[in-house]
């Protein structure tokens, strides 16, 4: 009230020549304002112009009753409002109704509150019908079953495509606006109800309706929390108003709570909008939506408050808006598929990448095992050069003190065989000894390397004791030690294991060759421990050298990964470990390291392997 009197609006027009005041807006015995007016004049001129209409205006929770002398002819809702048939409709009388009657025409209009004690013009004769109750009643109707539709589409449409909330909120929305506009053409929905009760229905579905309304905005991130918490706060007090009012200007004091904030939410969503862009489909239709939503509400504010003299197009902006909303749903849900079908074909393209990356992965790993073999083969060909190399001058050397000795028999005297028998003997037996002693080591040498290369080719199962086989593969990689001088320690459990002693070979011979390689320059100590745990046997290998970055640590099982530079390392010892101790002894290793302290490896291997 305070709002259409700042804005000018006046509770009547001044009477023209057509029509005379019988008494302005005056209370009546039931607390409701009557206003009543008669004309001679317009009686005259349906006479004339039988094929006119008589328009009334439309007075907003309002009855109208039209008199003929004493008879009524027409008549909206009951005065007393018991019965209400809506809250926008108007009166329309067809001239050739009253084209032969000759008593004045009387008009009484008795407002429901005194907010909405005005209308905007008398009436008057119109040449075609009015559309004034098409908008006022029949779009109400049709908008509340088009909403009830929308709701039942969404159901088939958007279950089990977007969040449960996000459909809750739209059911609700559209379910309680179309209570609202349910409630504003009663008598049309078949409903026999005071106008009190109406107006109590239909103003609550309306605010609980935008209240879902608002709800969706900040489901969609187009306005911010505050907003929609302070139009929850607004829409419970103005609910709380409605629900206890005892009188319709009571329950419209508590239906414009919420108005300013329904004005200003929906345009801050529209600039939200566009500032994001309009380039998506999808917010494309969230504009669209926004804008009929906010436009038609603004028209309808300004009509009720009787600043515009318009119709109440709330109906079509609502329902527009909700198709809208439907469209761009729909419009992410494909957009949704669509990128999902591309990342199922990336995805696809990804694991035969990932599939031949693996492949090859295997393909480098074999090379690079074939090659600590060749190195391996290497190794013992170096070590079997010595001892070798000193068989065969023993050989040779025994060889040739027996063809002397042979010779001096022949032509020595019998005195002098006896000294020099025993400088053969002597001599004989230096050169069977080193003979013996190398064969015998180049026979150790051949044992061990034969084992390894058997465990690795055949890869059989069998008992043996961990920590002797540990030194035996260690014996093969003699000549690598050698090179940095490195010294190597083996401690602990010497326990049996029923395994494939290959795998343990390939686990030491790389943990030796990555510590020969990065960790020492000249000179180190490598302590290799084994310790037999309840359920789990774990084999320390520690060294003291320049140790690892920790940004690296977390890389370094991985294949291709080196810090080597040029030293010749192609990133693939510690992976081929990760894979054996991971995957075949079904057991886990850990690094831990500090630069420039040195490096452990800690592999733990269950017991039931």
């Amino acid at each position: 009230m305070g709002l259409s009197t700042c804005l000018g609006v006046k509770s009547h027009p001044p009477a023209n020549q057509d029509w005379k005041i019988l008494h302005t807006w005056q209370a009546t015995q039931e607390g409701y304002l009557s206003f009543a007016a008669e004309s001679q004049t317009l009686v005259q001129q349906c006479r004339l112009h039988p094929s006119s209409y008589l328009e009334f205006p439309p007075t907003i929770h309002s009855a109208s009753q039209v008199k003929i002398g004493d008879v009524i002819i027409a008549a909206s809702s009951a005065p007393n409002f018991q019965h209400t048939k809506g809250f926008y409709g108007s009166i329309v009388i067809p001239c050739f109704q009253i084209a032969h009657l000759d008593a004045p025409l009387s008009w009484q209009v008795t407002s429901y509150t005194h907010y909405f004690a005005w209308f905007k013009y008398f009436p008057r004769l119109v040449e075609d019908y009015p559309l004034v109750n098409f908008f006022n009643e029949t779009l109400n109707s049709i908008a509340a079953g088009a909403l009830l539709l929308l709701c039942f589409l969404y159901l088939i449409i958007f279950s089990g495509k977007i969040p449960r909330q996000e459909l809750i909120t739209l059911l609700c929305a559209n379910f309680f606006t179309a209570i609202y506009f349910i409630g504003n053409t009663a008598e049309a929905m078949g409903l026999s109800i005071s106008m009190l009760t109406a107006h109590k229905i239909a103003d609550s579905g309306l605010w609980i309706g935008f209240l879902f309304f608002i709800h969706l905005l900040y489901l969609e991130k187009l306005i911010v929390p505050w907003m929609n918490l302070a139009y929850k706060i607004s829409v419970f007090f103005s609910l709380l108003i409605i629900t206890f009012a005892k009188n319709g200007d009571v329950v419209q004091l508590g239906t414009a709570i919420p108005f300013i904030f329904t004005l200003i939410f929906p345009f801050y969503a529209v600039a939200e909008l566009l500032k994001k862009g309009l380039k998506t489909r999808k917010n494309l239709f969230q504009f669209i939506a926004l804008s009929f939503s906010s436009i038609t509400y603004s028209n309808d504010v300004l009509v009720v408050t009787g600043v515009l003299p318009s119709f109440p197009i709330l109906s079509i902006g609502i329902v527009s808006s909700y198709v809208f909303i439907l469209l761009s749903i729909n419009e992410r849900i494909t957009r949704t598929y669509i990128e999902r079908d591309e990342l199922k074909l990336l995805t696809a393209k990804l694991q035969q990448a990932n599939e031949n990356l693996q492949k090859a992965q295997d393909e480098l790993i074999k090379s690079e095992k074939m090659a600590a073999l060749g190195r391996a083969v290497a190794r013992i060909a170096h070590e079997l050069n010595t001892p070798i190399y000193v068989s065969r001058s023993s050989a040779q050397n025994i060889q040739t003190q027996t063809e002397k000795f042979l010779n001096y028999l022949s032509r020595a005297r019998q005195d002098d065989i006896e000294s020099r028998l025993k400088q053969y003997q002597q001599d004989l037996k230096v050169s069977l000894n080193a003979l013996l002693q190398s064969v015998s080591q180049a026979a150790d040498l051949l044992k061990n390397f034969k084992e390894i290369s058997v465990d690795q080719i055949n890869v059989q199962k069998k008992e043996f004791k961990l920590i002797d086989y540990i030194k035996s593969s260690l014996d093969t990689l003699g000549i690598l030690l050698k090179r940095k001088n490195i010294t190597v320690q083996v401690t602990g459990d010497n326990v049996s294991l029923h395994h494939d002693p290959g795998l343990f070979y390939q686990i030491i011979q790389n943990l030796v060759a990555n510590t020969e390689r990065y960790a020492y320059d000249a000179g180190g100590i490598i302590d290799i421990e084994v310790n037999d745990l309840p359920e789990a046997i774990r084999i320390s290998f520690r060294d003291y050298g320049k140790g690892i970055a920790q940004s690296d640590l977390p890389k370094i099982f991985d294949a291709f990964f080196t810090t080597g530079g040029g030293s010749g390392g192609v990133g693939l010892g510690l992976n081929i470990v990760y894979r054996i101790v991971t995957r075949q002894l079904e057991g886990s290793i850990h690094c831990e390291s500090s630069e420039g302290k040195g490096t452990t490896f800690l592999i733990t291997i269950p017991k039931k392997q």
